[in-house]
């Protein structure tokens, strides 16, 4: 009732309930709090370890004599540095797939056919050494003979055993040039099989560059056909509406059709080149899988005389001529060993049972014997190794004015194609202005389908242009670095064809191989006319719906891939700061 005065129990009662509910609240963040610095203790040990680990550090350090107490205080906090994750542009697909394509490489230089056929054949060179250098050795001959013989107390049969041990003394220097001889074909094979694996090299590489060719090509062919189809929509609406007549669209639909036959056709080439890089490296790649190609500038002669005195030391084709030219001269000198007179020790015993026509024992002392023949024989081998002799020297003048000029035309193209892709590129990068204004033209009536369609035409076949220059640049100086023989050494140190993957030339501009970096050659620029080096950066197509034919229109993957960095931190943040860091 209002007014009644409220009893001294019931407000106790209602004093409990609250403070029940206080304590109850207090438990709940007590208990939340404690979870809390269970999760946190890890990282805080790891934390004071750290700072721990620095205090130390900078406790061990001496400190100067006059250091006042303010200046101390002053002093700001020790900077930490903690690994931190960082997301770079990276791919580790793309790393996965250079991987599995170096493994091939270094298993192709050792383990394809015609390598493994050269191989034999130096190993069987090899054995034909040591025959050779077996020949000073002593011979064992054991045989057997048997029959009748008339005796004066008449006609009995006989069956005896011979052994004999023969060493040549004297041979008149036949044996050691047998042994030069087959040394020098030993050697011989040694270069057949350097340049074997070099060739076997330089054609892999090529059916790589091949494959990224007609794969670009074929990109520029198809964005092509999307672009005139576009175009060719944007008119066809035209069209209905009254504006224009068909006619340009007729020549549009015939130009997207030529598009797409010509990508056909190059899909038709690259199916071709992916049979031949499947026939090199043993598997087959998926599209954009594989990691551009770069020939490193190091490998890279510094002018023509270097590239020819290279070529002239490293070639091993002149080597296979100097050691068969050392063999053909072995050759001559056994055959004019032969005039001399032999001389052997003999050791021989024959045992005759019966006693019919030997008697036991053992036969001591030397052979000398002079093989005559019949005189013009023994010319006449000699006359032919003479002249093998001037055969192989004749060979080797052949083949090294050969090398000289594989060598300065390897030169010569690589000169010329520099210049040849620098062209291109000015005018790819001015046909796409050209058709970018011709297209805004006709975005506000002022231009016409046909004109657009003609840039459109001149862009594409400028694109495929710059993509053959580009790769036949890329071939060019692989042969060039085979003919000096920077692309295989005799002996290379670990790891030499990665080298080979390492992002430093410009992409094509109808659409490179994804995650390749456009990159200015530093080797170009003296061979570039004075002036502001051509941009290798494509622009952003500025209408989504006409893009241009450019890398940047191209469809690529986003890589990323996790990296550790040292990163300052500093102690006065908290534990949770510090936390965030990572």
């Amino acid at each position: 009732m209002p007014g009644r005065p409220t009893s001294p129990s019931m407000g106790w009662h209602a004093r409990c309930h609250a403070r029940l509910r206080q304590l109850l609240a207090a438990a709940c963040c007590l208990s939340a709090l404690q979870a809390l610095q269970a999760a946190a203790a890890p990282v805080a040990a790891a934390d004071r370890d750290l700072d721990t680990d620095i205090g130390m550090v900078a406790a061990a350090a001496p400190a100067p004599a006059s250091t006042s107490a303010n200046t101390a205080a002053a002093a700001p906090d020790p900077v930490v540095l903690r690994l931190a994750q960082h997301l770079t542009p990276g791919t580790l697909a793309s790393d996965g797939g250079q991987r599995r394509l170096l493994d091939a490489l270094y298993a192709l230089i050792d383990e394809y056919p015609d390598v493994r056929k050269a191989r034999a054949a130096l190993e069987s060179a090899g054995h034909d050494v040591n025959t050779a250098r077996g020949a000073r050795w002593p011979t064992f001959k054991v045989g057997t003979n048997t029959g009748d013989a008339q005796l004066r107390r008449g006609r009995e049969s006989y069956t005896a055993v011979n052994a004999e041990v023969r060493m040549a003394l004297l041979d008149g220097g036949a044996i050691g040039a047998g042994i030069r001889s087959a040394e020098s074909q030993e050697a011989a094979q040694g270069s057949v099989l350097y340049g074997t694996r070099q060739n076997v090299l330089l054609e892999a590489l090529t059916a790589l560059l091949e494959l990224h060719r007609f794969e670009d090509k074929a990109r520029v062919a198809a964005e092509s056909a999307r672009i005139i189809g576009q175009l060719a929509r944007i008119e066809e609406r035209r069209a209905e509406l009254g504006a224009v007549g068909r006619n340009d669209l007729r020549q549009a639909a015939s130009r997207q059709a030529g598009a797409l036959a010509q990508q056909h056709a190059l899909e038709s080439q690259r199916m071709d080149a992916q049979a031949r890089f499947t026939r090199y490296f043993g598997f087959t790649p998926q599209p954009g899988w594989l990691p551009q190609l770069n020939v490193p500038v190091q490998w890279m002669p510094a002018n023509e005389d270097s590239a020819l005195q290279a070529s002239e030391t490293v070639s091993p084709e002149l080597q296979e001529m100097e050691q068969q030219i050392e063999k053909a001269r072995a050759e001559v000198d056994r055959s004019k060993s032969q005039r001399f007179p032999t001389l052997a020790a003999v050791v021989a015993h024959t045992r005759d049972p019966s006693g019919v026509l030997y008697a036991e024992g053992t036969r001591y002392g030397v052979e000398l014997s002079w093989n005559f023949g019949n005189g013009f024989e023994l010319r006449d081998r000699i006359l032919k190794a003479i002249n093998e002799l001037q055969a192989q020297e004749a060979q080797q003048e052949t083949v090294r004015r050969q090398v000289r000029e594989t060598a300065s035309a390897a030169w010569g193209r690589t000169q010329s194609g520099r210049q040849r892709e620098s062209q291109l590129a000015d005018a790819v990068r001015e046909a796409r202005a050209a058709f970018e204004g011709r297209r805004r033209l006709l975005e506000v009536g002022r231009g016409s389908l046909a004109q657009v369609l003609d840039a459109q035409l001149d862009m594409q076949r400028l694109l495929l242009d710059e993509a053959d220059a580009i790769y036949d640049q890329r071939i060019n100086e692989l042969r060039l670095a085979r003919t000096t023989g920077r692309l295989l050494p005799q002996d290379p140190p670990d790891h030499w064809l990665n080298a080979l993957f390492t992002p430093q030339k410009p992409i094509p501009a109808g659409g490179g191989a994804p995650g390749t970096a456009p990159m200015d050659e530093p080797r170009n620029a003296p061979d570039i006319k004075p002036g502001p080096a051509p941009s290798r950066s494509r622009p952003e197509p500025q209408d989504a719906a006409v893009a241009t034919l450019s890398a940047s229109a191209m469809p690529q993957r986003i890589q990323l891939r996790l990296e550790q960095q040292l990163r300052p931190v500093s102690d006065a943040f908290p534990t949770t700061a510090s936390r965030q860091q990572w």
